[in-house]
C-alpha cells in the first residue's frame, strides 16, 4: 500500500477579500479569494480553517499570497461540489526598502576623463 494523501497543490495569488459563510450549525468557514495573472487570469477560492482562517484577516487586498493544500470534494444529493482547503498560507514578505535597488556606487571606468 503506498502512502498516498490524495490531490495536494501549491500556488500563488493575489489577495482580494476573504468572505465568511455561517452554516446552519454555526460553523464559520472562510474562504480566501485569489486573482491568479496570466493569460486568462483566474479567481481561485480558498477554503480555510482553524489558525489558517484567524491569519486572513491580517491579509490586506493586493498582498500575494502562497499557499500549499488538497484538493477534494463531496457527492451531496447526486452532485459532487469541490474543495481547494489550505494547509499553509503565507504572504510574502515585501522588501523593505519598496523594492527600489539602491544605487551602484560609480567605479574607475565612470570617470569622464
Amino acid at each position: 500500500m503506498s502512502d498516498d494523501t490524495g490531490f495536494t497543490f501549491t500556488g500563488r495569488g493575489r489577495f482580494q477579500r476573504a468572505d465568511k459563510f455561517v452554516t446552519k450549525a454555526g460553523k464559520d468557514i472562510i474562504t480566501l479569494i485569489l486573482e491568479v495573472d496570466g493569460r486568462f487570469p483566474q479567481v481561485v477560492p480558498i477554503k480555510v480553517f482553524g489558525r489558517l482562517a484567524e491569519m486572513a484577516g491580517s491579509f490586506k487586498a493586493g498582498e500575494i499570497v502562497e499557499v500549499t493544500g488538497r484538493l477534494g470534494g463531496r457527492d451531496w444529493n447526486g452532485k459532487v461540489y469541490g474543495d481547494n482547503v489550505a494547509e499553509t498560507v503565507e504572504a510574502e514578505q515585501a522588501p523593505k526598502n519598496g523594492g527600489i535597488e539602491p544605487p551602484v556606487p560609480p567605479d574607475d571606468s565612470d570617470v569622464p576623463f
